[in-house]
């Protein structure tokens, strides 16, 4: 924290404090005495420059500041005229079709300004061929969501694509909905016919696992209880009785450990039937899913003519799938 004190023509003392927000903390010394009479002071103090970095100038002369002020304004102009030029030198590839040289010279674009709107839609429009692969963008914030994909783009980028591309993404849209329809159909019956076989099985290892782990259990604790008995008589009265349950423990034991592993195998493979990626055409039915959850959060707030909203996309899936 920065302090200054500044003395008025008639010798009123007022403290300054520069605080770590940027503020200045104006402090009347009399006035907070309840010294002060009259009209308070007034001070006037010069335009404050919140991007200007005071440190840097403190141990300047105000010519040499000066000439850093200018310095800094020269060099924002030269990075502005690179932005423009790269972006237009983009746009000209995109036109004839270089893709690639495009998305370097926009990648270029993006780190000279730091809103870059037209850069980061020039970016992408490179990175997908002009949106002919939109699956790119989509592809790369699927698991991150709408939220990073807009942070990371621009909140004035996204509305461009959003505006721009609108058509596309809804006919990408109708694309994923018609591959995803039979697609679900063949999954789901196949699940539920692997539901049925393995409820069966489940349900025979769960018997057969109860069935060894009652006797493993009785056989133990009458194994302990014998043959601790044996410390209470002189006699070998416990002897054979422990002796057999030590026996009959271990074969149970054995039988326990087959039926138990059996039951623990079908307990996981009715989980794994239950979760979709665990098959090929699971793992593609929901990344089609998250693709398409994707495209409609775009869309939901699509601008310049009518928003799509997901009910609007399901009405029309169902009426294809009626057709």
């Amino acid at each position: 924290m920065e302090e200054r004190i500044i003395d008025d023509e008639y010798g009123r003392g007022v403290r300054l404090k520069k605080t770590k927000e940027g503020y200045v903390d104006v402090t009347d010394e009399e006035l907070e005495n309840g010294e002060a009479e009259g009209e308070e002071a007034v001070f006037a103090f010069p335009a404050f420059d919140a991007d200007e970095d005071d440190e840097e100038l403190v141990s300047l002369t105000p010519e040499q500041a000066a000439e850093l002020r200018k310095q800094k304004e020269e060099a924002a102009l030269r990075r502005k005229a690179d932005y423009e030029r790269c972006c237009k030198e983009g746009d000209e590839l995109l036109k004839t079709g270089s893709f690639r040289a495009a998305e370097l010279k926009f990648e270029k674009a993006l780190a000279l300004d730091e809103e870059a709107t037209e850069a980061s839609v020039g970016y992408w429009r490179a990175k997908t061929s002009d949106f002919a692969e939109s699956d790119v963008l989509i592809g790369e914030y699927v698991e991150a969501g709408i939220e990073s994909l807009e942070y990371d783009l621009g909140y004035k980028a996204v509305e461009v694509l959003k505006k721009e591309y609108k058509e596309i993404f809804e006919k990408r849209v109708k694309e994923l909905s018609e591959e995803e329809t039979p697609l679900a159909e063949t999954v789901e019956e196949k699940q539920s016919a692997r539901r049925a076989v393995l409820k069966a099985r489940l349900k025979r290892s769960t018997i057969g696992f109860i069935t060894a782990l009652v006797p493993t259990a009785a056989l133990i604790v009458l194994t302990i209880v014998f043959g601790l008995s044996n410390f209470t008589t002189r006699e070998n009265t416990f002897v054979l009785p422990t002796v057999l349950c030590g026996v009959g423990f271990v074969i149970c034991f054995i039988a326990f450990i087959v039926l138990a592993n059996k039951w623990i195998n079908d307990l996981r493979m009715r989980a794994a039937n239950e979760k979709l990626s665990s098959t090929e055409d699971g793992a593609r039915l929901v990344e089609l899913r998250e693709y398409k959850e994707l495209y409609l959060a775009l869309l939901e707030g699509a601008e310049n003519g009518v928003a799509v909203e997901v009910e609007e996309i399901e009405e029309i899936d169902e009426a294809d799938e009626e057709k």
